[in-house]
């Protein structure tokens, strides 16, 4: 017979003592706006912040996951862009319109270095249904930072999005597989045209990697015109990737 291991009831609960005990010495805040909340809802937003999320729904396009007007009915289709020529990724989706509190999060997380700010976004994209279809691919690939900008950020925000939202899948990201060899100037404020004369051959997948055939989901921050996502495609399918899933926590 083996009995219970009272030592780690015991430290499980004395956790949870301790837990609850800080929440009522210092309340939780929402995310957005530090509100306070009820205690162990650490990283949620209150309901005005919350309603300020604008998600993304149907209809949509098929494809690049545009936001499509509803006119021509509710079913997700094909946007005029990707009938015309599609793009090199299968497809590409995108949790919420990059709008207040989405983008102050996105800004805190990246350009701060506030992490709190990714556990609201997690929490975010774990509310949707539809993200827990995001499953079945070989391998999770953020889209990587050249070294010195990592230096100097000192972190990778893509990375730390799919370490949070693919709890599930953790065991499938793989970080430095997508290499960033130039160290670019930054794609804000730049056009259409100069992001893609900007990015050109700037990513390479790591030497000695066999990808062949592989179904890949690739993460990253914000989807603006898309030239970062389709240039890590362009790699990763040169490489011999299979299918090349773009996810984006915003769209622009």
């Amino acid at each position: 017979m083996r009995f219970p291991d009272h030592s780690i009831a015991g430290k499980n609960g004395l956790n949870s003592l301790v837990g609850g005990f800080l929440d009522i010495l210092f309340p939780p805040g929402c995310g957005a706006c530090r509100q306070s909340l009820e205690p162990g809802e650490k990283g949620q937003l209150c309901g005005e912040c919350l309603s300020q999320v604008k998600f993304l729904s149907s209809p949509s396009c098929c494809c690049c996951g545009a936001d499509l007007r509803p006119g021509a009915g509710v079913e997700d289709r094909f946007c005029l862009s990707c009938l015309k020529k599609q793009p090199i990724f299968n497809s590409a989706r995108s949790l919420a319109h990059y709008q207040s509190p989405v983008s102050d999060f996105l800004h805190r997380l990246k350009f701060k270095g506030d992490t709190a700010a990714a556990f609201s976004l997690a929490w975010l994209a774990k509310r949707r249904e539809d993200q827990k279809k995001l499953t079945g691919y070989d391998l999770i690939v953020p889209v990587p930072l050249h070294r010195t900008r990592l230096q100097a950020r000192g972190l990778n925000q893509s990375l730390i999005l799919a370490k949070l939202i693919f709890t599930d899948d953790i065991n499938k990201i793989q970080p430095s597989l997508l290499i960033r060899t130039k160290n670019t100037q930054a794609q804000t404020g730049l056009s259409g045209s100069e992001r893609r004369k900007n990015l050109r051959g700037a990513f390479s997948v790591k030497s000695g990697t066999d990808i062949k055939n592989r179904r890949i989901c690739l993460v990253d921050d914000v989807f603006t015109t898309g030239t970062t996502v389709v240039e890590c495609t362009r790699a990763l399918k040169k490489a011999g990737a299979a299918e090349v899933a773009v996810w984006t926590l915003a769209r622009a």
